[in-house]
């Protein structure tokens, strides 16, 4: 009995110094923490005690704090995206209803002749027409953009869409002066898309050369590595290479304002990229003395 009493006392003894550090270090950590938590500190837990459970701690709250800096980090970049888009979309469309306003303030002054108001007024629906065109764009955007959105993909002939949507912009290429250079295999390609959606990058892709060329261009189609490629090509003389991946971003422009004086709000390319993506495809652009390419790769069937 006596034995057994030593036997305790002395793991006692051994216990009793075991339970202060550990105590010490766990209330060392806990400084620690709050130091984080009120950022006083962005250190990361320090264990002295070189105890396996202790450090097991440590490493796990480290690895909280990790993930949660990069939370913070995400989150301010969301929070500066969404500030910049805000921004820019107020400017976009504080534009042309500027304009607009502008020209409703000179006819209401009645100095003008009947014909200036009837030009005014012209150019007030034009730009009424370009906002217009611009929120439609923005909303087809935003909802091409959400994880939910989904596009059926099915076996698509994308010659016969490529011709009845070049087919659809003869006037516009002959009031540009332009004949395209068409370069269409004979056979058909099949692929794996969305018919509506093919439709649409090939009708922003067309839009796209109409606005910024200069002389003609070209459109060719063909397969390569088990994907239909598209290809346009255009003079831009106002695109740098470094810059060419930006011709996607929603808020890019070269211009001052969104809207071109052919209607074109500039968010083509965007939701082009998007639909793209939505159908396992890319699309993306490079520029080669003046030219820009810009190729478009679904898969075959």
């Amino acid at each position: 009995m006596i034995f057994i009493i030593i036997v305790l006392i002395i793991f006692l003894l051994l216990l009793l110094p075991y339970v202060f550090f550990m105590k010490r270090e766990i209330k060392n950590i806990t400084i620690q923490l709050n130091e984080y938590n009120d950022l006083k500190s962005l250190k990361k837990i320090d264990a002295t005690l070189f105890d396996k459970e202790i450090e097991n701690l440590a490493y796990s709250i480290n690895k909280h704090i990790d993930i949660n800096i990069q939370s913070q980090i995400k989150q301010k970049r969301l929070e500066e995206e969404i500030r910049k888009n805000i921004a820019n979309i107020s400017h976009d469309l504080r534009t042309p209803l500027t304009s607009i306003i502008g020209y409703i303030q000179m006819i209401k002054k009645g100095n003008l002749s009947k014909e200036k108001q009837i030009e005014y007024i012209d150019i007030a629906e034009r730009r009424a027409k370009d906002l217009q065109n611009l929120l439609s764009d923005f909303f087809e955007l935003s909802i091409i953009e959400s994880p939910d959105y989904y596009i059926e993909l099915e076996k698509i002939n994308i010659n016969n869409i490529l011709c009845e949507v070049i087919a659809s912009f003869y006037n516009s290429f002959l009031d540009k002066n332009i004949a395209p250079k068409i370069d269409l295999p004979k056979d058909n390609i099949m692929v794996i898309g969305n018919e509506g959606a093919i439709k649409r990058v090939l009708q922003n892709l067309i839009v796209n050369i109409i606005k910024h060329s200069k002389e003609d261009v070209y459109i060719g189609l063909k397969k390569e590595n088990n994907k239909a490629v598209l290809t346009t090509i255009n003079r831009c003389d106002d695109i740098k290479e470094e810059d060419v991946d930006l011709i996607f971003n929603r808020f890019y422009k070269k211009d001052d304002v969104r809207t071109n004086k052919n209607g074109s709000t500039g968010l083509g390319l965007s939701i082009s990229k998007r639909l793209m993506e939505k159908m396992n495809g890319e699309i993306y652009a490079e520029v080669h003395k003046d030219l820009l390419h810009i190729f478009c790769k679904l898969d075959l069937k």
